[in-house]
């Protein structure tokens, strides 16, 4: 056979590989690919005469391996053109488009770039063309370009077919580094610039070949007996196979990976420091590989060529307490009882042959789960693909309270660790919460809390939570009010703060209790915070509120006058009168220091909030910036 899979010494060749390996993804590339009619298998076609002696081989052995098919009258129709969609289809099959085991990668592919090929989703080869983004062969704007209306029906030249080649093969990073090359072609002039050197790497290859008379004719068309021969050229030059599997260990410090592939059998492979490993399409490092991580392995000559990861998602995710397992000749089920339900009602659900068992994220068994712990399976095809477990009762230590939802069913806490990860729970319906020593509600915990949680089956059963008093100031630049979490930003000498308000925010208006809904934008506001949490806002009325920034000028104390210097549209300077009352609130931003009129200098940067009336502007609040 001239397919090869590297694997470790201890590792297994099994039945379900060789399955796998389907000669690359041109299997079903060609099928669609070079036929448009019903179809029939054939070892040899009527039309493939001596005309086409020198692509016979490559048709007759592609068609033996099934790759190939004909029309239903026996033909193969080797001089028929093929069009620039029908090249992506090809070309991104040959890269592993067209293998089942990539299904996943292809629809990953896809979510990525959906979006940027919003102009050509009506193309059949759409999805094979985000394959090729993501496999770093084309930009999103070349394959815009080949699935565009105006040129997916083009038919492909050779310099189109050479640069396709190429890319697929690697040949960016080598012409970077080899930019001199020289096309010995008599025809070279007529290959557009950019494509010479992919025309020089397809035929330094010997993937393509020239027409004779030492011409390369990159204008002309790629025809199906001519693709046939580069395809099989491929599969010479690169012998690609692919293993998929869910991860079962990471040994990063060994760099080596184990994955459980469809029959059951666990694989081992050394994947070294340099394998490119891509993570939902982002390059990763070994570390950042996890069990039960959907994967596939490829490899192109027995060595590993790329892996692919992919966070594991199942059709359907059911947790719950582990109420036991049981294995039979007909495989093994486990038990699970509902926790959130009256009663507990246990079912039953099976478990596929390669499916990954871990506890805390690490490589488990069955046997090491105990009766009641806690138990999260991912299920695809009605079996259980991953099954993670962990103990019943968790203590999560030194986390930060970010936000309380209360929109959704139920209440939802969302924490952030020392190393910002972001993790939300449920608050038990039983839930103990105590704040700073004190039994409280859920209703007195602050966003900016510290905190310590208690879990049990991953729902907060004990919150214990400290929180700081502190205080800020600054003028209102924007409310924002929702059923869960309402949020207030002030801004203080240039620089805006928002802060989470607290359901029972009180609001104190010239000294009377007031609602949220009477406070007004560029209003002074004090605000009395819990941690984070604003839970006291006072403010003064704003009738019509305006706001003023500029210099001070002139300052008349007897009548409470300033003048200020401001900056208007187009960048003309205007004198603004300021009338300071007696309860006018002064603050020196710098300090946080109340001051009265005498405070102010000429020079001061100001910025106020008040009433105009009858020219003279009416100052509510004014805060010294500089």
């Amino acid at each position: 056979s001239r397919f090869m899979i590297f694997r470790d010494k201890n590792s297994k060749t099994t039945q379900e590989d060789m399955k796998m390996k389907k000669v690359l993804s041109l299997i079903l590339a060609i099928i669609m690919l070079l036929s448009t009619t019903a179809l029939v298998s054939a070892k040899s076609f009527t039309d493939v005469d001596s005309n086409y002696s020198w692509a016979q081989e490559a048709i007759e052995a592609l068609s033996e391996d099934g790759i190939i098919t004909g029309y239903e009258d026996g033909t193969f129709k080797p001089g028929k053109n093929i069009t620039k969609q029908e090249a992506i289809t090809l070309f991104s099959k040959a890269l592993g488009a067209g293998e089942e085991v990539n299904a996943t990668i292809i629809d990953l592919a896809y979510g990525i770039y959906e979006k940027d090929l919003e102009n050509c989703t009506d193309s059949y080869a759409v999805k094979q063309g985000a394959y090729m983004i993501y496999r770093k062969v084309l930009t999103a704007a070349e394959v815009i370009s080949y699935l565009s209306p105006d040129n997916r029906n083009v038919e492909l030249k050779r310099f189109e077919a050479a640069t396709l080649i190429a890319k697929a093969l690697g040949a960016d990073s080598w012409l970077e580094s080899n930019p001199d090359i020289t096309l010995e072609f008599d025809d070279a002039k007529d290959i557009p610039e950019n494509a010479k050197g992919y025309v020089y790497y397809a035929t330094a290859l010997g993937i393509m070949n020239g027409m004779g008379d030492n011409k390369f004719g990159g204008n002309e068309t790629v025809t199906r007996a001519q693709i046939a021969v580069m395809i099989k050229r491929i599969l010479n030059t690169m012998e690609f196979d692919y293993i998929y599997g869910m991860i079962s260990d990471v040994n990063p410090l060994g760099t080596t990976v184990s994955i459980k592939t469809s029959n059951g059998e666990n694989e081992i492979y050394n994947v070294g420091l340099k394998s490119p490993i891509f993570l939902d399409g982002i390059k990763v490092s070994i570390e950042d590989l996890k069990v039960g991580m959907e994967c596939v392995f490829i490899f192109s000559k027995g060595a590993i060529y790329q892996i692919d990861a992919v966070n594991y998602s199942g059709e359907e995710t059911v947790s719950g307490a582990f109420r036991g397992y049981q294995t039979t000749n007909s495989g093994t089920t486990v038990r699970i009882a509902d926790v959130n339900s009256e009663g507990s009602p246990v079912s039953t659900y099976t478990l596929a042959a390669s499916a990954v068992v871990s506890y805390n994220g690490q490589a488990s068994t069955l046997s090491n789960i105990a009766l009641n712990d806690f138990v999260m399976v991912d299920i695809r095809g009605g079996l259980v693909n991953t099954l993670n477990a962990e103990a019943k009762t968790q203590v999560v230590p030194s986390v930060k309270i970010v936000d309380i939802d209360t929109s959704a069913a139920g209440v939802i806490i969302t924490v952030t660790n020392n190393k910002n990860e972001e993790t939300s729970y449920a608050l038990g319906a039983d839930a103990t919460i105590t704040r700073n020593g004190a039994k409280v509600t859920f209703s007195e915990l602050a966003i900016g809390d510290n905190a310590e949680l208690t879990l049990e089956y991953r729902q907060i059963k004990s919150v214990m939570a400290i929180g700081k008093e502190k205080s800020s100031q600054g003028l209102i630049e924007e409310i924002t009010i929702s059923n869960s979490t309402s949020y207030i930003t002030v801004s203080n000498n240039g620089v805006k703060t928002t802060y989470p308000m607290a359901r029972d925010c009180g609001v104190v208006l010239e000294e009377e209790n007031a609602t949220i809904y009477d406070l007004r934008l560029n209003a002074y506001v004090k605000l009395t915070l819990s941690s984070d949490t604003v839970t006291k806002i006072e403010s003064e009325a704003v009738s019509n509120a305006l706001s003023v920034t500029g210099t001070v000028k002139t300052i008349n104390t007897s009548y409470g006058l300033v003048v200020i210097s401001c900056e208007g549209a187009g960048g003309t300077v205007y004198d603004k009168q300021l009338f300071i009352k007696d309860s006018t609130k002064i603050i020196n931003a710098q300090t946080g220091k109340s001051l009265t009129i005498k405070g102010l200098k000429v020079g001061n940067i100001i910025t106020a909030a008040g009433t105009e009336q009858l020219g003279v502007y009416e100052v509510t609040s004014l805060m010294i910036l500089q």
